[in-house]
């Protein structure tokens, strides 16, 4: 069952795929032959273990269900994953229900994914990535620059709307089952992690 607090940002969702669409429409004549799509990213939901090809936990999957039940109105047309089991299963429900045959884009080519999505046609887009990718490819299209995703965060969704390869500011949104707190970015290597504090040397 989503909470109330999960289906007040599902509205705002709603809502700012509906404003998304009015300005589109309301592009001057130039403009008009431009396309125009509204973009969801999320990253990969809960994974059972730290392999590097680790599949969905079933926390993960129930959250790919949900994520599928919350865009469900959203008009998507085009799904993109990377090359790891945890993205196409995070897009396998939503994939179903509308359709559609992802596309898989290997995860250490993030070019190729903000071309073919921010600058080519196809309607609005779903793209489920990694907590090292989404600020990437935020940041590519010029929509803003998110903080580091936690280790323990698969909550957020960032969506922009993007004309020809330019971008409205991502906002982020929370979806389905709040996360636990995280102590450190997911993306953080083991030599960036923050060291543990000394305790005070005691007094002889």
């Amino acid at each position: 069952m989503i909470s109330m607090s999960h289906m007040k940002n599902l509205s705002v969702l709603i809502a700012f795929f509906a404003i998304s669409m009015s300005h589109a429409a309301g592009a001057q004549p130039q403009q008009q032959t431009q396309h125009s799509a509204t973009v969801v990213l999320v990253r990969h939901a809960e994974k059972a273990s730290n392999d590097p090809d680790a599949p969905l936990s079933p926390q993960g999957l129930e959250r790919a269900a949900c994520l599928a039940r919350v865009l469900k109105d959203t008009g998507i047309k085009r799904i993109y994953v990377t090359d790891t089991k945890r993205t196409q299963q995070t897009a396998d429900p939503a994939a179903k229900a509308f359709g559609i045959k992802p596309t898989i884009v290997p995860v250490n080519d993030p070019s190729t994914l903000v071309r073919d999505v921010f600058y080519g046609a196809g309607g609005n887009a779903l793209v489920v990535g990694h907590s090292n990718t989404l600020p990437l490819i935020i940041q590519r299209v010029q929509a803003g620059v998110i903080p580091p995703i936690g280790e323990n965060e698969y909550d957020g969704m960032y969506v922009l709307t993007v004309l020809e390869g330019s971008s409205t500011p991502v906002l982020k949104l929370h979806y389905c089952a709040a996360s636990a707190p995280s102590a450190a970015p997911a993306n953080m290597g083991p030599a960036q992690k923050p060291t543990p504090k000394k305790a005070p040397a005691k007094k002889k």
